[in-house]
This record gives structure tokens, sequence and C-alpha cells, in this order.
């Protein structure tokens, strides 16, 4: 009888809340841990918030879709080509917002002729038109 009595006493001992903190460590994350995370998780979706889209250089692509086009062309087409391309020295002028509106109305609507290295009449007159109605 008495070691069945000592046997069912540690028994009752190992079910306190107390001796099983100090035999068993938990192997699950703690809610600490996944707070701490929740929280990493929502600064880093706040600080992509805050840098904004994707910027695009809208000077550049459309510069360099009218560059690629004259590409085409071999010998002195070709420079006179690349010469009558409007570019400006200035980057802070490049990035203006009225500039980058209207390289876009560019970028958006080029349509490339390989055979002359310029713009297709039908484009020419979709940049024209875009750019009008920036004005408005």
């Amino acid at each position: 009888m008495s070691l069945r009595l000592l046997s069912n006493s540690w028994i009752q001992a190992a079910r306190t809340p107390r001796a099983r903190l100090e035999r068993e460590r938990p192997i699950t994350v703690g809610s600490t841990t996944l707070g701490r995370a929740r929280l990493a998780g929502i600064a880093l979706a706040l600080a992509l918030a805050a840098c904004g889209g994707h910027h695009t250089d809208h000077y550049r692509a459309a510069t360099d879709k009218q560059t690629t086009c004259c590409e085409h062309l071999d010998g002195a087409p070709r420079d006179q080509c690349l010469a009558e391309i409007v570019r400006v020295d200035d980057a802070a002028v490049a990035q203006a917002t009225a500039n980058q509106r209207t390289y876009a109305c560019v970028e958006r609507n080029f349509t490339c002729d390989p055979a002359t290295g310029r713009a297709t009449p039908a484009s020419n007159q979709a940049q024209l038109d875009c750019i009008s109605d920036l004005g408005e």
C-alpha cells in the first residue's frame, strides 16, 4: 500500500501546473513572439506604403524608344535622326512634373517606323492629341 500511495502522490505532484512548467518547455511559438511578428509585418507594410509607388522616368523611356527607332538606320540618316531627338541637359528640368507628363504622352503613343527611324504619322498625331489634352 505504501508503494502505491507514494506513486500516486508523485503522479499528483507531476500534474500540478508548477511541476509541469519546471519539467517541460513549450515547443510552440508563444503569443509574444506572434505579437512581435505581427508588429514587424505592420511596420514593414507601412514603410512600403510610405515609399510610394514605382516612379517611372518617362523622359528616359521616351528618349530610349526614339533612340532605338533611329538605330534601325545606317550612316548619316541615323546620325541626323539621333540629333533630332529632343534632349534635356538638366536632370531637374527633365524630372519636372509637366515635362514628365509630356514625355509620358510620347512614351505611351510612340510607334516606330523602321524605314524612317521616326514615329509614324498616326503616332505623331496621338502624341500631339495626348499633349493637347494635358492642358485642358
